[in-house]
């Protein structure tokens, strides 16, 4: 078992970048996110790995967090997901967006990464479901936006129109929760969540 590579970055591609160690260069699969290309070439560079042998191949699939990692071998333990589409589900949406996602029950939100069909996705809903944990912040949002589909007033009209605009109800969830205020109308709820979507 490989825990984790460490060593200089070498090349960043699409889907996995190379960590030169010790003069010898590992493939490591991974999402390309904004924080791993900020890092760049020539710098340090620490992931932390899963190692997977199958009969006709060796490959390394790293991640930059343990609690993402954590979150790839929990997807990859449910049936129908291996690792490519496990990699593809971290690389398309962000690691808090797929846990507010499975613990709000939003199965929705997991099609929109390319392979994942509604039957898999509530499957990764179902199975993760009391496996993953959020944070207190998200509790508080979960129940307001996410766990409530008969919720009413401007909340519920301003998270239909962030969906409407494209964001899945996690994400939409997420920044409505950011900056909820009962006092505040639709429009108000709307400026202020687009804002906090385009910080994500």
């Amino acid at each position: 078992m490989i825990a984790y590579v460490s060593g200089i970055c070498k090349d960043i591609e699409e889907d996995s970048v190379v960590i030169d160690v010790g003069g010898v260069g590992y493939r490591v699969f991974t999402p390309v996110t904004e924080e791993l290309v900020r890092k760049g070439v020539g710098n340090p560079l620490t992931l932390h790995t899963h190692f997977c042998v199958r009969e006709d191949s060796q490959i390394l699939y790293g991640f930059l967090e343990k609690s993402t990692l954590k979150l790839f071998r929990q997807l990859i333990n449910v049936n129908g997901v291996g690792p490519k589409y496990a990699l593809a589900i971290l690389t398309q949406l962000s690691e808090s967006a797929v846990v507010l996602a499975i613990a709000g029950g939003d199965h929705k939100a997991l099609t929109k990464v390319s392979g994942i069909g509604p039957k898999t996705a509530q499957r990764i809903v179902l199975d993760l479901k009391d496996k993953v944990s959020v944070s207190a912040e998200e509790e508080a949002i979960l129940p307001k936006f996410v766990t409530e589909p008969e919720a009413q007033g401007s909340s519920a009209e301003a998270l239909e129109a962030l969906e409407a605009l494209g964001y899945s109800k996690a994400e939409a969830s997420q920044a409505l929760g950011r900056v909820y205020d009962e006092t505040k109308t639709v429009q108000q709820l709307l400026k202020e969540a687009l804002r906090q979507l385009a910080a994500f």
